[in-house]
């Protein structure tokens, strides 16, 4: 069992930051057979009437946005910092990645996530669980989705999306990773989250990450 989770290379997930929140726009994926990058936009993005391009060559009059052949989408590519700017080491050791590091995807989670604009970038993480882990547990204890992200710390709505594959909520779907390769962590949780849950349930699900620490 790994005891750290892995970035995705070929995967970025795009937000778009307001005051208050965050508004998911789409995903960058590298095609490695075809050696194209893809921009595929959210369908709930698109039809936002407050929806902005993230560049002009990104359009909102198409959903999916298809590169040139071995190039990143020079909006995109204008978020990486130049190898010859002074700082760029400083950028690279401040995120924990290689001065060598030429993947695109690598960088733009990394040492171009932030920019001039309102957009985000956010890598993401290969997941060495399923949805279907998720929806065993309650299917193994016999409990409902608001039992669950209760016990959790978790929206129950978010679990919702999860479990029916629409959430791009990176953070959470980090954390029930974190729960599931670590059993440990999520009966400290249990624990923390005791005063909120029934005795019955608690004990339950306790008992059943516990089981999955010698599995």
């Amino acid at each position: 069992m790994s005891s750290e989770l892995k970035i995705d290379e070929n995967k970025l997930y795009i937000f778009h930051e307001l005051k208050k929140r965050r508004i998911y726009v789409g995903e960058l994926i590298y095609d490695i057979k075809h050696d194209v990058y893809k921009f595929i936009y959210d369908k709930s993005y698109l039809n936002d009437k407050n929806a902005i391009p993230i560049g002009p060559e990104l359009t909102l009059f198409k959903d999916v946005h298809v590169s040139k052949k071995g190039q990143l989408f020079p909006v995109l590519l204008d978020r990486i910092p130049l190898k010859s700017n002074p700082a760029y080491k400083d950028y690279c050791e401040s995120q924990g990645i290689s001065v060598d590091e030429d993947n695109p995807i690598i960088l733009l989670g990394n040492i171009g996530k932030r920019g001039p604009s309102s957009f985000i970038f956010e890598s993401a993480y290969i997941a060495d669980f399923s949805v279907l882990n998720i929806i065993k547990l309650r299917q193994d204890l016999n409990i409902s989705q608001s039992d669950l992200a209760l016990s959790l710390g978790i929206k129950k709505v978010t679990l919702q999306r999860i479990e029916s594959g629409l959430s791009h909520d990176v953070n959470t779907n980090k954390l029930l990773e974190i729960y599931f390769n670590f059993p440990e962590v999520a009966i400290w949780q249990l624990r923390q989250r005791k005063m909120w849950m029934h005795h019955t349930l608690f004990a339950n699900l306790v008992d059943y990450f516990r089981m999955s620490l010698h599995r």
